[in-house]
């Protein structure tokens, strides 16, 4: 995956694609129900990472410095890797400050300035803090929708205009064929900056029409991956090439389904506000299943693609992301659903017909009833997410089945099985 200019390509869906909405993020996934009050002002943004051929055409660059860090040839001595693991802690949107531009050979990674922990003293500056490190390897990322949705946390936008995306992070190594692991350059307190191209992110005093949340959202597209040691130092130095654009903005309304009709693709949306707004779903809308029983940032597009509508029903904790329409129905291109109740335990000996229970103590329900059916829930690996069926249903499997409370045990759409392990 190596050129001779040590520029590594094809990098899809590197880091940032992330939990769907802001208010998500704030009711931490589902529980005790949604956060929008849909008052007037608010924004938030999505941030997904892809992979692109090339800087768009007629991409303005940045002057490039006298003697701009690593365009010179590489030495030989620059490692191959099969890996290169970051350690993600923060990301940031940061308000213009006149004509900046992207460096086509690459961002250049920089020490945070004293005031970098909370908004380095510049108006608007938005900053977000992940809860906990996220690593990612940056040559074999998730692909596809099926992304982890760690990062995408900026609710309640003040109103102006940002040029830049920074990503904090705190470690970078690089790992090579025979498992041997090389530091880059030290980086604690280290980021890089992503330059909007083609438009920067505008964001108004208040969303029209004032029904919702207005969303954001922001694609951050990689160019290319230059790595090389530093010819003095031999420190090993990364700089990507990358660049952000904003598509156009839609709506996010977050809270609980209810009056669910399957008949004609219609639900409402019982936000905390006390406002109900009625949605409705087609054909291309997209479903994502999203787990806050385990770990919040633990989603799964796979499961939405196969369950689709199905595992909707009262109860279910939603973000309705779309735009609405004349009536004001929120028309959905996209439904993440957070289900409110979760089973687990270890699997009594097997399958009993189409039903099996977990070992619990007497009297408590531990049915689990795959919905649709036997068949037709949707069975992963509670440590890669890889799909499963429901051969995988075993005694003394563990498992974590989602869904919806009933007699005797739970109506379980989505099935887990095996622990839950935190990545390196």
């Amino acid at each position: 995956m190596r050129t001779s200019d040590r520029k590594i390509r094809n990098i899809a869906y590197l880091i940032l694609a992330v939990a769907i909405s802001a208010a998500l993020a704030a009711c931490g996934g589902g529980g005790g129900g949604s956060t929008s009050s849909l008052s007037g002002g608010q924004a938030s943004a999505s941030l997904s990472v892809a992979s692109a051929p090339a800087y768009p055409a007629g991409t303005t660059f940045a002057v490039p410095a006298a003697s701009p860090v690593g365009t010179s040839a590489p030495p030989d001595s620059t490692p191959a890797f099969d890996h290169v693991w970051v350690t993600v802690t923060k990301v940031a949107l940061i308000p213009s400050t006149g004509e900046e531009f992207p460096d086509r050979d690459g961002e250049i990674e920089a020490m945070d300035s004293p005031g970098e922990g909370g908004t380095s003293g510049m108006p608007g500056f938005v900053i977000f803090e992940l809860p906990s490190p996220a690593v990612f390897d940056l040559l074999h990322p998730p692909t596809g929708r099926q992304v982890a949705r760690l990062l995408n946390r900026f609710p309640d936008l003040p109103a102006g205009e940002y040029s830049k995306i920074r990503v904090y992070y705190s470690k970078v190594e690089g790992q090579t064929s025979d498992n041997t692991f090389v530091p880059f350059h030290a980086t604690a307190h280290y980021h890089f900056d992503v330059h909007f191209v083609g438009g920067n992110l505008i964001v108004p005093v208040a969303p029209d029409p004032a029904g919702g949340i207005k969303f954001y959202r922001i694609r951050i597209q990689v160019v290319g991956l230059k790595i090389h040691t530093a010819g003095n130092s031999g420190n090993v130095l990364l700089r990507p090439q990358v660049f952000a654009t904003v598509e156009p903005a839609e709506y996010i309304v977050s809270g609980v389904a209810g009056n669910v009709n399957a008949a004609d693709n219609t639900f409402d949306i019982l936000t905390s506000g006390g406002a109900v707004v009625p949605a409705a779903f087609g054909a291309s809308t997209g479903w994502i299943y999203i787990d806050n029983t385990v770990d919040p940032a633990r989603a799964s597009s796979a499961a939405g693609d196969v369950l689709g509508a199905s595992g909707l029903r009262n109860g279910a904790i939603v973000d309705v992301i779309g735009t609405f329409s004349p009536g004001k129905t929120l028309l959905a291109e996209e439904v993440d659903i957070t289900f409110p109740d979760v089973l687990t335990g270890l699997v009594s000996v097997g399958w009993n017909g189409d039903t099996f229970d977990l070992i619990k103590p007497p009297g408590e329900d531990n049915t689990v009833i795959p919905m649709p059916s036997r068949t037709g829930a949707y069975y992963d690996n509670a440590v890669d997410l890889s799909r499963l069926s429901d051969t995988d249903i075993k005694d003394h499997a563990a498992i974590t089945a989602r869904g919806y409370n009933v007699a005797g045990g739970i109506d379980a759409y989505w099935i887990s099985i095996g622990p839950v392990v935190v990545p390196r």
